[in-house]
């Protein structure tokens, strides 16, 4: 209708923005005409793997025994599990359970032959990141 409408721009810039910054950014405007209009913008900061919390345990042969391992990232982690050099599966005896964020590897029958140490590895595709648990005996030798 040839009127010309005046506009205003406003912009948040977050400069080196953190993982603390996610969350709910809210845009409001208004003016005296009308009611407020607001709208909400997610962010999300996507960052690699790290641990935020690993625990070997102590195990006594014949009973149950768990390894536990955390991780904070965005997106959420994969987490593996390796004994040595050799990455372990649930199966003969084991059981890995991975929720978001943390994962679990369960020795339903401990041996002799599961004491030792292993990693707990978590990536997402921003990195990779890796922690060392030991599986160890109540009856262990220490020092000489």
């Amino acid at each position: 209708s040839g009127r010309e409408f005046e506009g205003e721009e406003e912009y948040l810039e977050i400069l080196g923005i953190t993982r603390e910054q996610s969350g709910k950014y809210e845009c409001k405007a208004a003016n005296e005409v009308s009611s407020a209009d607001v709208k909400q913008v997610k962010v999300t900061v996507n960052y690699p793997p790290t641990i935020t919390e690993s625990k070997s345990n102590e195990a006594t042969t014949g009973r149950k025994a768990s390894l536990k391992c955390e991780a904070s990232a965005v997106p959420a982690p994969d987490f593996e599990w390796y004994r040595d050099d050799t990455r372990i599966n649930s199966a003969n005896g084991l059981e890995i359970k991975s929720t978001e964020g943390q994962s679990s590897l369960t020795v339903t029958n401990v041996t002799e032959e599961h004491y030792g140490n292993y990693t707990c590895v978590a990536a997402n595709n921003l990195g990779v990141t890796n922690a060392s648990l030991v599986l160890f005996s109540k009856y262990a030798k220490v020092g000489p």
